[in-house]
């Protein structure tokens, strides 16, 4: 992509809070809410990086909507198309921290309600050059139309999209992920980036492949858990469903990055991981900081990779990442 002053990143997905615990959830009494929704989390890092942002949501007219918008706007993220629901509150989503990955519950609101007329979907694409869509569009039938009108619009644009297919069975109304539906996002996908779990949630583990590090490829990557022709299959299921360019993420094992050609091992670059809440979301905003500034897909991605370590320093997606513009401007000089 190249430079632009005036090139927006428009995300369109979920505000909600977090409301997180370290107990089990049939005894927890004690939790601590942190503002959440991918969409916003990304939104705001990629703004304190000094890359325009634009978000599309709705929250409940109560003091966790005002709450999350508040922080969102001094971040600078232009908040100005959110819509304010009067009868529905803002969704909410019970976190119970575990060893792998967290176990989660959502008290559905005001997200899901989310409406676009076709005028309204033109003026919001004004200046946008990428639309980041969360998989949470796609979970009710009104939210996944909203979603093919503004992409139907950003297309005939020529506006990229980018698609977080964060998807999992129990955030769809019927309680399975919608493959026709996600399936249907991916061809007009230019970037995405999956985590391992993305990707078995969509495509199950293949049974021709395991885990078994007597498999590894030489000199890619080190880890005794990750098989490098597990990495390929994903990366290669993804790409053949249509996107042109796929980072799949792997924790600790870094990240593996296609450009349509080659694929390239990206190492972790946390020195010391308090917490990997955000860590996905700050990766996404590194992504966009280098494409809005000319880097090609690789080199963008390892800047995501540096602003994912930074965040895991931290506890909670709450981080300032401000002071990591001036280091990148640094290296662009």
């Amino acid at each position: 992509m190249s430079r632009s002053k005036t090139a927006m990143i428009l995300f369109v997905g979920e505000l909600l809070a977090d409301l997180i615990t370290w107990q089990d959830f049939h005894v927890a009494e004690d939790f601590v809410m942190k503002t959440g929704g991918s969409p916003g989390n990304i939104a705001r890092f990629a703004s304190q990086l000094g890359v325009p942002t634009k978000i599309v949501s709705r929250v409940g007219d109560d003091p966790i909507g005002s709450r999350i918008l508040k922080k969102l706007e001094q971040a600078g993220v232009d908040i100005s198309s959110v819509q304010i629901d009067k009868d529905h509150g803002t969704t909410l989503v019970f976190v119970q921290k575990t060893p792998d990955s967290p176990d989660f519950f959502v008290i559905r609101g005001a997200d899901r309600y989310l409406k676009l007329e076709e005028h309204e979907v033109e003026n919001i694409l004004d200046g946008v050059s990428i639309v980041h869509l969360s998989c949470w569009m796609l979970t009710h039938e009104e939210l996944y139309d909203t979603t093919m009108k503004i992409i139907r619009k950003a297309l005939e644009k020529g506006i990229q999209i980018s698609f977080d297919p964060n998807c999992r069975d129990k955030l769809f109304s019927c309680k399975k992920i919608n493959l026709s539906r996600v399936f249907e996002i991916l061809k007009c996908t230019t970037y995405s980036k999956p985590s391992i779990d993305d990707a078995v949630a969509l495509f199950g583990m293949p049974h021709n492949l395991i885990f078994n590090c007597e498999k590894r490829s030489e000199g890619l990557f080190s880890s005794n858990e990750i098989d490098v022709e597990l990495v390929e299959y994903y990366v290669r299921k993804f790409h053949e469903h249509g996107v042109k360019y796929v980072v799949l993420t792997a924790g600790k094992d870094g990240a593996f990055a296609f450009d349509g050609e080659i694929l390239v091992h990206i190492p972790a670059s946390a020195r010391k991981v308090v917490d990997a809440t955000g860590a996905g979301d700050g990766f996404w905003a590194g992504i966009y900081y280098g494409l809005i500034n000319g880097y090609d897909f690789l080199q963008a991605c390892n800047i995501g990779s540096m602003v994912a370590g930074y965040i895991v320093g931290f506890v909670g997606a709450e981080v300032d990442i401000t002071k990591l513009k001036t280091e990148f401007e640094n290296l662009k000089r």
